[in-house]
């Protein structure tokens, strides 16, 4: 007995019928390659903090050693390459987080995160706005940075040393605020320093200041 197919598998068995493809994963640079971008953010780093982030990118190219053409296949864009800078001053912050939290003063702790947070949202003007809005603020590598600053705030707050209602959105919007303000002319290279005590003697339940 011959077993008729149906013409729904016909269908599907025919070698014209375009099949859905897996998707494909990124390949990981060559070592090169993966050189030159790490070049190209360092320069680019650089160049932000003294010339904001509308820095020349042919300087930014000429400082790594590349050519234009290479800084474009690595960042297509301007606010791309921001992007990328921010991301991966931000690697380090959450790496940071992680580390402190095995650390033996959870208050100490969030004061040393919170004071690199502000040095690093004060890396270049306008680094602080973007911070606090998206796209930069919605970024997997921002997430996490504010994910372990969260739990330093948790582990402070459950050791009765920061009151308990702390969001960590609000610290990080009052560092934004201390970075912002370190942005600004004539300003002296104390200030951030104080106001970050102020920041840390407001969220302590315990009405001793930190030195």
């Amino acid at each position: 007995m011959i077993r008729r197919r149906s013409p729904v598998n016909i269908w599907r068995q025919s070698p014209f019928v375009q099949r859905k493809r897996e998707p494909m994963t990124a390949r990981p640079l060559r070592a090169d390659a993966a050189r030159n971008r790490q070049l190209l953010l360092d320069a680019a780093r650089e160049a932000f903090s003294a010339h904001g982030v509308t820095a020349s990118l042919d300087d930014v190219a000429r400082a790594a050693g590349v050519g234009p053409g290479t800084l474009y296949r690595h960042f297509p864009t301007r606010d791309q390459l921001v992007l990328e800078v921010i991301d991966d001053g931000l690697t380090g912050i959450r790496d940071l987080g992680v580390e402190l939290l095995a650390s033996d003063d959870p208050l100490d702790a969030l004061h040393r995160w919170l004071t690199a947070y502000v040095e690093q949202a004060g890396v270049f003007e306008g680094l602080a706005r973007s911070l606090a809005s998206p796209p930069a603020g919605e970024s997997s590598t921002c997430r996490m940075a504010r994910d372990a600053g969260g739990a330093l705030v948790a582990r402070a707050a459950k050791a009765g040393l920061v009151q308990r209602d702390i969001h960590i959105d609000d610290v990080l919007d009052m560092a934004a605020a201390i970075a912002w303000v370190g942005e600004q002319p004539h300003r002296d290279a104390d200030q951030r320093s104080r106001l970050l005590r102020v920041v840390i003697n407001g969220l302590r339940v315990d009405p001793t200041p930190v030195p």
